[in-house]
């Protein structure tokens, strides 16, 4: 292994859509994986491999499996694993038994009193063609400010007639470009090159537009595109990116309240990942204290969001009639009035 040149491999990685939208996916998949936390888990079960199960699959299983399959960094027989139902299905359409796999080749059928199984959502679906179209939508949406970047390019491409005058033009255009600190300014070169600098009739035919600088006004649109893209995708689920696209005709309390639509996905996530952590305990997968819920970065905006909504600590909803003000918590009360 040698770093060096694993960073000059990584340089020359080719600038193609498929490159693009393979790093956003991984942008995404680190996104939901962020979503919750997983405390007091056994160190067996990483929370990573449960969120992989549930976001691309859409279903999880925690289950014990023979010592001999768990070996590696986070061993242990309590692991998470990817399942499916199987067999003829129920009144609800699912399967009577569950197919579970594993990573390191372990297959088993097994009967849902012996596993623990959970889903992503209540629609019981995966997020994979969520991920797969939004991140082609926004490598699509970057590539094309990528080209009118290097479509605006302040300058023309000059025609030589010999290898002398475009090595002279190049050589010119790397002082203007690249400034090394000196002051020679000037460069010897006959014919092309005089007649652009002198202004000579005819010099304009000697130039190839092959770049538009005016198309540097519509970056700040096409930019906007980019941006659209990413609050639409990271507002579904809880975090309500504003950036530029906030419009003028917006108040900040219309913005804001963009904070309880964005909740409501990862609201309904986060009950079924709930009840599959009460079939964990039922299992005696895990202790009693082991809690999934929100992570800071959601926290902070379900904080925002039990404000906006006058959320008390129960989860009630404090109704106010029109042209009452809602009541003030004494505490809060007692505090403004020693002000």
């Amino acid at each position: 292994m040698n770093i060096l040149e694993d960073l000059k491999r990584l340089r020359k990685v080719p600038f193609t859509k498929a490159a693009l939208q393979s790093y956003i996916i991984e942008i995404m998949e680190n996104f939901f994986y962020s979503m919750f936390d997983y405390t007091d888990f056994p160190e067996s079960m990483p929370k990573e491999y449960a969120e992989r199960y549930l976001i691309w699959y859409g279903a999880a299983a925690a289950g014990e499996v023979p010592e001999s399959y768990n070996k590696g960094l986070y061993k242990g027989t309590k692991v998470f694993l990817h399942a499916a139902a199987s067999e003829d299905p129920d009144i609800y359409g699912i399967g009577s038994k569950c197919i579970v796999t594993g990573c390191n080749g372990y297959c088993e059928e097994k009967e849902f009193d012996d596993i623990a199984f959970g889903w992503n959502n209540s629609a019981h679906t995966n997020l994979s063609q969520f991920i797969a179209l939004s991140s082609e939508a926004i490598a699509n949406a970057l590539l094309t400010v990528r080209s009118d970047v290097n479509y605006a390019k302040n300058h023309p491409i000059f025609k030589a007639r010999d290898d002398k005058e475009a090595a002279a033009l190049n050589e010119y255009w790397k002082k203007v470009k690249d400034s090394d600190g000196s002051d020679d300014l000037a460069i010897a070169s006959k014919n092309i090159l005089d007649e652009v600098l002198e202004g000579q009739p005819g010099a304009a035919q000697n130039v190839i537009n092959l770049s538009d600088p005016l198309t540097s006004d519509k970056l700040q649109y096409i930019t906007k595109v980019v941006d659209d893209y990413m609050r639409w995708c990271f507002g579904l689920y809880g975090q309500t990116i504003q950036g530029n696209g906030k419009m003028a005709q917006q108040t900040v309390d219309e913005v804001n309240g963009q904070t309880s639509t964005s909740f409501i996905l990862p609201n309904d996530m986060l009950y079924q990942r709930k009840l599959w952590l009460e079939r964990m305990k039922a299992k005696g997968l895990v202790p009693e204290t082991a809690d999934i819920d929100f992570s800071k970065a959601w926290k902070v905006e379900e904080v925002k969001y039990q404000k906006e909504a006058d959320i008390d600590e129960n989860g009630e909803l404090e109704e106010v009639q029109p042209g009452e003000e809602p009541e003030t918590p004494p505490e809060e009360q007692k505090g403004a009035d020693e002000e």
